[in-house]
């Protein structure tokens, strides 16, 4: 997904930028799952490791509220550059590289089309799938033929532009919002979160109770909202949480236990509560100097690259998928090499899109940006409460 801490002016919170890369994997995982088949024990461990790798997703949007708080000062999110500058920015930071990524999935869907012309491939290239891809408007389209058209990831980045829309009103609304408040926010935020498949089961249609849930920029809207609390709870030091490594445990835990959990719940909200721990976690770790294992330079360079990673992969999975089959199962001796051959492949290709067309649209952002000084957080005052 698009923000990353970096961006941000100083303090930096490379813990976050690492944490990406993390995110990036496991979404990386459920595909790569989904696309080679496998049976018996590895299928087994695949379902418990991989298959809730989904909701890395969930992961993204509450960070992407968090960094954009984190860079925004005063009481709009962009002072002194006007909501023009400021989607102008939003603009360079996602469209160039996302652009140069529709391109290899068009192209993609033109190689698979020679390799199996009689394939019944959802995401199809048409008119109709092009314009919303183009325009990121596919997620509010109830279809999963639109919503999954194309790049079936852009899906979540049409709900970022949903986000980036909707920064400018939410961010001045719960900035003013006082510690006791702002944490009693944040805590609602995710027991909203936790409702919304219940919400969906009462009051939508069977039909498309899975893109309410799972798609609707609206609906995880409240991801991206809380992720703007728990920035400003870190930021105005109310934040009371575990330190790192009990909310990466906490997470790992809540992680593994997901494929137990009702699918209606599964499917977003089953990690939002320790998301909602390890983010404030890590960017806390960073600012006290705490170690981190987060902050190692390997991880945040992966996690620099982590967009055009989110990017391309599915492309290359469904690509060479095509070329090999997936009528049969593949043995764990074949399937492990060649999910990490996705892996390294994906990587190859995200490198040179980062550093060349996603890092030289970010450098002209950050030419165009008024440098702004972030305060260390404020000691707590005694009538703050924080979350945790």
């Amino acid at each position: 997904m698009p923000d990353s801490p970096r961006a941000a002016t100083a303090p930096r919170l490379p813990s976050l930028t690492g944490l990406r890369f993390a995110a990036a994997l496991l979404v990386f995982g459920v595909h790569a799952y989904s696309f080679i088949p496998v049976g018996g024990f590895a299928h087994d461990l695949g379902h418990l490791l991989l298959d809730p790798g989904d909701l890395g997703v969930s992961f993204f949007f509450v960070l992407s509220g968090f960094v954009l708080t984190w860079a925004a000062r005063g009481d709009g999110p962009a002072p002194g550059r006007g909501l023009g500058r400021f989607f102008a920015g939003r603009f360079l930071r996602i469209y160039p590289a996302y652009l140069v990524a529709l391109a290899l999935a068009v192209a993609s869907k033109w190689v698979g089309d020679l390799i199996d012309p009689v394939g019944n491939r959802m995401n199809q290239v048409n008119g109709h799938n092009l314009t919303t891809s183009v325009f990121l408007v596919q997620a509010w389209f109830p279809d999963d033929v639109t919503y999954l058209g194309i790049n079936p990831v852009a899906w979540s980045l049409s709900c970022e532009i949903a986000f980036y829309a909707a920064f400018p009103l939410l961010y001045p609304l719960l900035r003013h919002l006082a510690g006791r408040a702002l944490a009693v926010a944040a805590i609602g935020l995710v027991a909203l979160g936790l409702l919304m498949p219940l919400i969906a089961h009462l009051w939508v249609d069977p039909d498309y109770q899975r893109w309410f849930v799972y798609i609707l920029p609206v609906t995880r809207g409240v991801e991206f909202a809380l992720g703007i609390a728990l920035a400003l709870l870190v930021r105005s030091g109310a934040w009371r949480g575990p330190g790192l490594p009990v909310a990466t445990g906490l997470f790992v835990a809540n992680y593994l236990a997901v494929n137990l959990l009702p699918h209606q719940v599964r499917d977003t909200a089953a990690v939002l509560a320790t998301t909602a721990l390890l983010i404030p976690a890590a960017a806390t770790a960073d600012l006290t100097g705490a170690r981190s294992v987060w902050r190692h330079p390997a991880l945040v360079r992966l996690g620099d690259a982590s967009y055009a990673f989110f990017l391309v992969h599915l492309t290359i999975i469904t690509t060479v998928m095509t070329y090999l089959g997936r009528s049969h199962d593949y043995p764990a001796w074949q399937a492990v090499p060649l999910g990490l051959g996705f892996l390294v492949v994906s990587y190859a290709v995200a490198m040179p899109l980062h550093r060349y067309v996603e890092a030289p649209a970010m450098r002209l952002l950050r030419r165009r940006r008024r440098p702004a000084a972030i305060p260390a957080p404020r000691a707590p005052q005694p009538d703050r409460v924080g979350v945790g």
